[in-house]
């Protein structure tokens, strides 16, 4: 995972832990989780695309001969 996603965990489970009610956190670090986020879910657009186009070049039919020699 990225950096600024586990700095957002670990702040989130240190906030719980202390049994704050309220997480309070600076417009620079919410831009850069925001960053993260954007990142991480258009490299799962990707991938997704990319197995989409592997299972459609792998539903072309194929055809193959045996041929039993002279059985």
């Amino acid at each position: 995972m990225s950096l600024h996603i586990n700095r957002f965990i670990d702040r989130i489970k240190a906030s719980d832990s202390r049994g704050q009610k309220d997480f309070i956190m600076s417009m620079s670090e919410a831009k850069d989780l925001h960053a993260d986020i954007t990142k991480l879910l258009l490299a799962l657009h990707v991938s997704h695309e990319q197995q989409a186009q592997q299972t459609a070049g792998s539903t072309q039919s194929q055809t193959i001969e045996i041929d039993g020699g002279s059985f």
